[in-house]
């Protein structure tokens, strides 16, 4: 299966849509979702549930979730609440596409690798 890394190019009050989409990713098939989440430069509780309740999604179907390019605010909210011990974060996507077993690097994956799509959600 293929890694999906989504790009969430919005604001706090845009996540529900995002929320919406990523639930409709995981009932067509997703197991290997990376977001990348450098545009939000804060975090508020109903948003980190729902990553929360995804994240336990994915793992129930055999899949999991990473966080990509999270501002500072967010990992620290993260750290606050211990969440960041449950969402693994990386500084740059092809770190949180590695984690997942995606092969960034290429458009064809390596052998063993996961091919890796993009999508860039507005």
């Amino acid at each position: 299966m293929d890694v999906l890394v989504i790009t969430f190019d919005g604001e706090i009050s845009d996540f529900p849509v995002l929320i919406q989409s990523v639930d409709n990713l995981i009932a067509d098939g997703t197991r290997h979702l990376a977001i990348d989440l450098h545009t939000l430069p804060f975090i508020n509780s109903a948003a980190l549930g729902y990553l929360v309740k995804a994240r336990a999604n994915l793992e129930k179907l055999e899949g999991e979730m990473a966080l990509a390019r999270v501002q500072p605010a967010i990992k620290n909210i993260l750290e606050m609440t211990g969440l960041d011990v449950v969402f693994p974060s990386f500084d740059t996507i092809e770190e949180a596409v590695g984690y997942l077993g995606g092969d960034a690097s290429s458009s064809s994956p390596a052998e063993g690798k996961r091919a890796v799509r993009h999508s860039t959600w507005r």
